[in-house]
């Protein structure tokens, strides 16, 4: 053999074996890397089941979580409705011996029942204020509980005045104000057209917010303004009282919370403006109020002169009582 022929044959083996050893080296990397790759496999296998065990228990547990949240919702407006029946029951049964009282009262005062010195008859006028209080506190809480109950209906006519309605309001606002020194000055627009509504009820929204600015005002300006505002009429009451600070901004619409000024002025139930709210709403319209606190507070109130939504009741329409 051609010495030249053997070397080239001898450099051929020692590549093959070269190239053999490599390929066992990556036969050898790949064979551990498969093993690795089946121990991870296994893992993962292992650590599904264990999510498949915790996500059922979880589920399970949701499960019982949701039941126990239908059963206390159900519990709770259960416990409500029989709240708000109760309320209702009571301020009703409230009502009419506090009704007998300021009225036996007045008669008292006046002489009726014979002469009473004039201390005697300040007395007597002090029960009567303090339960005419009592009885709006009382009328607040049966409102109230009408609302939650979803008892409270509106009794709607046609035609009703709101400028004499809120000529009342502003009377009953200056009795409010005796011993003060505060004046209401009020500016209601002669083309405010007579609207379809609940009379009582507009009246009281009247009442509520002239009465709260009443309260809260110790001397100067109580100014009620009313006029339109395209086909809606907008009536503002506004006064110098302490204001509302932006802390307390949220509870004034909110039922049995009151401002921090409200509880130190006038105490109550903290009904009136959420009630007043409702019934504002109830009409399609719109209240909202703006504040500077130590310089006063002006509400809001816009109705609509004309709505499609408020159908007169079939008893007011036939001339029948509506109470």
């Amino acid at each position: 053999m051609n010495p030249d022929s053997a070397a080239s044959i001898s450099e051929h083996l020692v590549a093959l074996q070269a190239s053999l050893g490599a390929l066992q080296s990556r036969v050898a990397t790949l064979e551990a890397a498969e093993a690795a790759l089946r121990k991870t496999n296994q893992e993962l296998e292992r650590t599904l089941e264990d999510k498949e065990i915790e996500l059922e228990a979880t589920t399970d547990e949701f499960l019982r979580a949701q039941d126990d949240l239908e059963r206390a919702r159900a519990d709770a407006e259960r416990a409500n409705r029989v709240k708000s029946s109760f309320l209702a029951s009571m301020s009703h049964e409230l009502r009419t011996p506090l009704n007998a009282i300021i009225n036996f009262t007045k008669f008292v005062s006046a002489g009726d029942f014979g002469p009473v010195n004039d201390e005697q008859r300040n007395m007597l006028n002090e029960v009567v204020n303090n339960g005419k209080h009592l009885l709006s506190l009382i009328n607040d809480v049966l409102d109230m509980s009408k609302i939650e109950s979803g008892s409270l209906k509106l009794f709607i006519e046609e035609n009703v005045d709101v400028r004499s309605l809120l000529a009342t309001a502003v009377t009953t606002g200056e009795g409010l104000l005796t011993g003060k020194d505060v004046k209401i000055n009020a500016e209601i627009s002669p083309d405010i057209p007579r609207i379809r509504g609940d009379r009582q009820r507009i009246l009281q929204i009247f009442l509520n917010i002239i009465s709260n600015a009443c309260r809260f005002t110790e001397k100067g300006e109580i100014a009620v303004r009313a006029s339109m505002q395209g086909e809606d009429m907008l009536v503002s009451v506004a006064d110098n009282g302490p204001g509302i600070e932006d802390e307390d901004r949220e509870a004034v619409f909110i039922a049995f919370r009151q401002t921090a000024s409200g509880i130190r002025t006038t105490g109550g139930t903290g009904l009136g403006m959420p009630l007043t709210k409702t019934m504002v709403e109830a009409h399609g319209g719109k209240i909202w109020f703006e504040s500077n606190v130590g310089k006063g507070t002006t509400f809001f109130v816009s109705l609509p002169t004309t709505t499609t939504t408020l159908v007169p009741t079939f008893a007011v329409q036939q001339g029948a009582a509506t109470t």
